[in-house]
């Protein structure tokens, strides 16, 4: 349990470090209001979908053994061969296959300079690198189209299926992130546009992606996939 605690208090104090950080460039002027907020709801997009991806698997966890004994960790979450491998490159970052040996390098010196925290690294760069990611995807399209839309597609990114992926260690929170910084410099080619979603189609397919996103999450979390 002491762990576990740390662990929530881990994230609390680098949330703390993230306002101050953005708050001191507010002041300095070197951040705008708009740009403030902008990162301050995809982390928060990004930490509120992480928190609810992590539940449902400890859920799954919990139906299938009923208790807990020791540490909540992702090698108890996720026991997919891929995650396994994943989390042992964390340690042994050499091991690490080709298209996530950057992420497993940054983590393991992240986690060396944490006192071997490698795993709770490994998340807050996977958290970090897909709040980076909505960040670019909805400040290009507030210019292309207007808030709402970038709302509602970055709300919609984090609900595809395999979303659960964004937020663990390895090479998706990587993809993810090169493709916004495609898509934010692309886009400055891009026209303008009016059209919106319905509310209604929208409604529809974010119920479906959500259902399918929890079926491969619980998925994930049995190690059937992953």
């Amino acid at each position: 349990m002491a762990e576990n605690l740390g662990f929530l208090a881990g994230c609390g104090m680098l949330a703390l470090i993230g306002t101050l950080v953005v708050s001191f460039l507010r002041q300095m002027g070197w951040l705008g209001r708009d740009t403030a907020l902008l990162l301050g709801r995809s982390a928060a997009m990004t930490c509120a979908a992480g928190l609810l991806y992590f539940l449902l698997a400890l859920l799954s966890f919990l139906a299938a053994y009923g208790t807990i004994d020791g540490q909540v960790n992702l090698s108890m979450l996720f026991r997919g061969p891929g995650m396994s491998r994943m989390i042992s490159a964390l340690y042994h970052p050499e091991t690490a296959p080709l298209d996530s040996m950057a992420f497993a390098w940054l983590s393991f010196l992240a986690g060396s300079v944490l006192f071997g925290q490698y795993e709770f690294c490994g998340i807050c760069l996977a958290w970090c690198m897909t709040a980076a990611s909505l960040f670019l995807v909805q400040k290009r399209l507030r210019v292309l189209a207007e808030d709402k839309t970038a709302r509602d597609m970055a709300f919609l990114l984090l609900c595809l299926p395999g979303g659960v992926f964004f937020m663990l260690p390895g090479w998706a929170p990587i993809l993810l992130l090169v493709c916004a910084v495609v898509f934010d410099v692309l886009g400055k080619r891009l026209h303008s546009w009016k059209a919106r979603f319905s509310p209604v189609a929208y409604g529809w397919i974010i119920t479906v992606c959500a259902v399918l996103s929890a079926a491969v999450t619980i998925a994930a979390a049995e190690g059937r996939i992953g």
